[in-house]
């Protein structure tokens, strides 16, 4: 009997986004084999991705810039749950305000946005719909890629061993839920396998649980005092207004092309 194959795609999507978000970085080892890795970094990255991936592809094909700014409100957790846009573990080079520009140049408008979010929502697309959304240097050259994965997530962790077995365990275990999926659902669509406006209903409010949980869990000493905070609630708020006005123009032009004379 197989298993509803929805909810394997979506553990496959969490999978993808944490390999290549978390553990490409050491900033998370063994996902797949810690209670930690279970019940918090898979289930946040597969929300994010999920929810965020579920509403561009409501507004038609999706389009970098869709993608980008979806993938910069996914990055903005690191104000809430991690803190670290305002107080990182490590002296931040430069801090304006409360705040950690260099952090938040690297983790909320690149590390997450490609990473975290275009690279799994790439990945799923060419084990579904087969589109190719990821840039050729991935797709022309993957073991280069996966080299370079290997050397971020050398110099980032405390051991080179555990580093290794990490990502050799995480990758594994991707690799078999890919081959897996091959095997019992090939020939699915991406667009069809996202959460449906009734399953966002439930996807939504657990995701804003993991936020309250995470954010009064996890230092939360470390939330600032209203001036940093605006800062980021500012962010969110022009984010969502530039990606609003994206998906408004995906949408039209999904509709200029499904008008077009033939």
């Amino acid at each position: 009997m197989k298993l509803p194959k929805r909810y394997v795609f979506w553990f496959i999507i969490a999978s993808l986004s944490a390999l290549f978000g978390e553990v490409a970085i050491g900033a998370t080892l063994y996902p797949f084999f810690s209670p930690w890795g279970i019940l918090v970094i898979l289930p946040l990255y597969g929300l994010h991705t999920l929810v965020l991936a579920s509403i561009v592809y409501r507004f038609g094909r999706p389009r970098f810039e869709t993608l980008y700014l979806a993938g910069v409100i996914f990055g903005l957790y690191e104000a809430y749950i991690t803190k670290i846009i305002w107080n990182p573990d490590w002296e931040s080079p430069i801090q304006v305000g409360g705040i950690s520009i260099l952090e938040l140049l690297v983790v909320v408008f690149f590390w997450h946005p490609f990473m975290s979010f275009m690279m799994a929502v790439g990945t799923a697309e060419l084990l579904t719909s087969r589109r190719k959304l990821l840039p050729d240097f991935v797709l022309k050259r993957p073991l280069l890629f996966a080299m370079i994965l290997g050397a971020l997530e050398s110099s980032n962790s405390q051991s080179p061993l555990h580093s290794f077995l990490s990502l050799a365990s995480t990758l594994t275990v991707v690799l078999l839920l890919i081959w897996w999926w091959r095997k019992q659902y090939e020939g699915e669509n991406l667009d069809d396998l996202l959460p449906t406006l009734r399953e966002l209903r439930v996807l939504i409010p657990l995701l804003l649980v993991y936020y309250i949980a995470l954010g009064l869990g996890i230092k939360r000493e470390s939330i600032p005092g209203l001036g940093p905070q605006a800062f980021v609630w500012f962010l969110y708020a022009l984010t969502g207004f530039l990606l609003y006005r994206a998906l408004r123009k995906s949408k039209g032009v999904e509709g200029e092309q499904t008008a077009a004379p033939r």
